[in-house]
């Protein structure tokens, strides 16, 4: 059973799941070459486990455009229980975004990306009701080198039963900032980056810029203009223009990247804690261009060979 540790001095934690080993190419040198059938693809549907949520096809000759399934090799587990520590508990899906075997999210049709946001939130929403849950998080690790062990487009959810320590130390300092300012430290940020050097691109409800500290090449925000605590909380309208956006913003990446590995994930709040109303959901966009090294490993420090307004000019001359 998948156990959670905690690291007495630094508070880190950190899931040991032996299961995780058995996944395909777990241990391979990166590749995007992938044997035998792709259990995404239309047709191998019984080489997942039974399907949680199915969103029809519609027009399209599949009987599905989304899938989400749980993961045949979680890294939490509901009915975990710890035979040398705390039982990692919660809950591994995939999301399929397309019966297309393609890479990318850029190469999904509109209404797949629509329908893939749509399941995000969905399942948010019913992870948020179960008690044993305290905080999800929506991932997606797209070609190998983001951490990919199935070539055919997807994305993660894991629900846990703990908030992941830097969650809650932004939540902290968003606190503080409330109590000094009187506002949101989010909506600050967004009004002091919006058509400024490290500004990318924004559209009616959302904004794109580079951050200050960005720890990566080319990593991008994407953050409501509205304040929002939560992603739960996107209106169907909101989520079809996220999704649109979220595609241009890869195509972006691709074209000015050759079509690089990359990671995107969502920063949300807890579901079991109280009202956040310092918290400001958002997504995390950033290629896989640098590796970590004995440095960053050592100290937590980043060292970024890209400065964020050089990113964002190159960006901005992209989406232009």
């Amino acid at each position: 059973m998948p156990e959670l540790r905690q690291d007495p001095l630094s508070g880190r934690c950190v899931i040991v799941a032996e299961k995780r080993a058995a996944r395909p190419d777990q241990f391979a040198a990166p590749s995007d070459s992938q044997h035998g059938p792709c259990p995404f693809c239309p047709g191998h549907e019984d080489l997942t486990p039974e399907a949680t949520v199915v969103y029809p096809a519609g027009s399209s000759d599949t009987a599905w455009q989304v899938r989400v399934v749980p993961n045949k090799y979680p890294a939490v587990e509901l009915n975990a229980s710890g035979d040398r520590g705390e039982a990692a508990v919660g809950v591994h899906e995939v999301i399929v975004e397309s019966p297309a075997h393609v890479a990318s999210l850029s190469e999904v049709s509109d209404e797949q990306a629509r329908l893939t946001f749509l399941a995000y939130r969905d399942r948010l929403r019913a992870m948020r009701q179960d008690a044993r849950l305290a905080y999800g998080l929506v991932f997606k690790n797209a070609r190998a080198g983001g951490g990919a062990s199935l070539e055919h487009t997807h994305s993660q959810l894991i629900a846990t039963s703990t908030v992941p320590a830097d969650i809650q130390f932004e939540i902290a300092k968003a606190g503080e900032h409330r109590v000094l300012h009187n506002s949101c430290a989010f909506c600050d940020l967004i009004d002091g980056e919006f058509d400024g050097a490290r500004h990318v691109i924004d559209t009616a409800s959302f904004v794109v810029f580079c951050p200050f500290g960005s720890r990566f090449p080319y990593e991008m925000w994407v953050l409501p203009k509205e304040h929002r605590e939560s992603f739960e909380g996107t209106s169907d309208s909101e989520l079809a223009e996220l999704a649109a956006l979220m595609q241009q913003l890869i195509r972006c990446l691709e074209a000015t990247l050759d079509s690089p590995a990359y990671n995107y994930w969502v920063r949300n709040t807890p579901f079991r804690l109280s009202k956040h109303d310092d918290y400001h959901w958002r997504i995390e966009l950033t290629p896989r261009m640098t590796r970590l090294a004995g440095f960053e490993l050592g100290t937590g420090c980043f060292i970024n060979p890209v400065s964020p307004e050089q990113a964002a000019a190159q960006l901005r001359a992209v989406t232009a």
